[in-house]
């Protein structure tokens, strides 16, 4: 006799519509591994627990795509819901032929480059791009996997960024596949020398960056700032810990921080967030420690800058909160106690820097940031990670509120 397994009950409208439209095909549980808004629904990928885990992407944003590699649901012009099988993503039609030994050999053969081991997939974004380090021997070539239209243009901009003195990597090779080829950045990855950094003089090294980057005329705009979806964030947070509590989970640790978080980003004058276009200069766009080289000899000096696909005009506060957000949850997810220790020091730098009173566009960084902080908090609350989440929040609240007591959390 078969008996009915209990499932939790999804944590979302999306793990609904994963689960009704594969049914009896989906064996593991469920984890949520992303979510951001996409069009006018978001992109959530999800982690299917099993002897061999399967990648699952929901994508409920209405846009169209050139080929279909999953399920519809509803009008294929206007679906209510697309679902595909990592790495057959509809927008990135070089990620699977990457993907696969095999076939990432051939590819890379074509491109002129020999590889002898498994493709490492280092950043996929859904939809929108990935990255893989390709390595021969002691050679290490990062092919980065983008939209078809996109190459192009992304091979234009990294050379026009580097002909201005920003240190992006070289682009050694790219196809209107959707292929971009490019060699390692220059210097060591800054998370892994955070406990030798001095924060003030990375800061600055940092800043010089910034304005190197200011300087070149890049002809489009930055990537839109997350603070225009501070609704869409607001509303799923609301909705996550809602579906926790009816399930009987204490969600009220989370309340006071996330009240708190609410009133910053909704609580601003108009007036006072407002972005004149003198104030508007080229920024990276996505700003944060995982996009930074440091010199070998120096690790408080940049060195090199990557995934600069998301700079253009924009307001350059929106980098300061990238930063901030970022390293509040890299503090809240990392389990290695030297390494928060070291995301912490270099926190509090910036945080004095760059929230400091004086500062004119001061409520405007408090305002990103605080939307930077909870849309990186969303990912553990909707997977039930509420201890990282309330760690991220009340982090989050220590460098904006630096009067009140949570300064002293790690």
């Amino acid at each position: 006799m078969q008996h009915s397994v209990d499932r939790p009950a999804p944590s979302s409208p999306e793990e609904q519509m994963l689960r009704d439209a594969l049914g009896e095909d989906l064996d593991g549980e469920l984890r949520v591994l992303s979510r951001e808004p996409y069009g006018s629904g978001a992109l959530t990928g999800f982690e299917e627990a099993g002897e061999q885990s399967r990648y699952w992407y929901v994508d409920t944003s209405g846009k169209r795509v050139d080929a279909e590699t999953g399920f519809v649901l509803g009008d294929p012009e206007r679906p209510e819901a697309r679902i595909w099988l990592h790495p057959a993503d509809p927008r990135l039609p070089a990620l699977a032929p990457a993907s696969f030994p095999e076939a990432a050999a051939t590819l890379m053969g074509r491109l002129g480059v020999s590889i002898d081991r498994r493709p490492e997939l280092l950043v996929y974004r859904p939809g929108k791009r990935a990255m893989f380090r390709m390595r021969a021997g002691d050679r290490e070539t990062y092919l980065k996997i983008v939209r078809p239209t996109a190459s192009a243009s992304i091979v234009q901009l990294q050379e026009r960024l580097r002909e201005g003195g920003v240190p992006v990597p070289h682009i050694t090779g790219w196809s209107e596949l959707g292929i971009v080829l490019t060699e390692t950045a220059d210097g060591v990855a800054l998370p892994a020398r955070l406990a030798e950094i001095e924060p003030a003089r990375l800061l600055d090294s940092i800043d010089a960056l910034r304005t190197a980057i200011a300087a070149v005329d890049l002809g489009r705009e930055a990537r839109a700032s997350l603070a225009t979806r501070h609704d869409w964030y607001l509303e799923r947070t609301t909705v996550a810990l809602e579906r926790h509590a009816q399930r009987g989970v204490d969600v009220a640790a989370l309340a006071e921080p996330l009240l708190a978080l609410t009133a910053m980003i909704t609580g601003p004058d108009a007036s006072a967030l407002v972005v004149e276009p003198e104030q508007l200069r080229t920024i990276h766009g996505d700003l944060h420690v995982g996009q930074l080289f440091v010199s070998p000899d120096d690790p408080s000096r940049v060195s090199g800058v990557i995934d600069i696909d998301t700079a253009g005009l924009g307001d350059p506060v929106d980098d300061e909160a990238a930063l901030l957000g970022h390293l509040v949850a890299s503090i809240g997810l990392t389990t290695d106690a030297a390494r928060a220790v070291g995301f912490r020091r270099l926190l509090d730098a910036a945080a004095d820097r760059w929230l400091a009173s004086h500062r004119p566009e001061r409520a405007r960084v408090v305002h990103r940031t605080a939307v930077h902080v909870l849309a990186h908090a969303l990912a553990p609350i909707e997977r039930g990670d509420l201890a990282a989440a309330e760690t991220q929040l009340r982090v989050g609240l220590a460098v904006l509120r630096p009067d009140e007591d949570e300064r002293a959390l790690i």
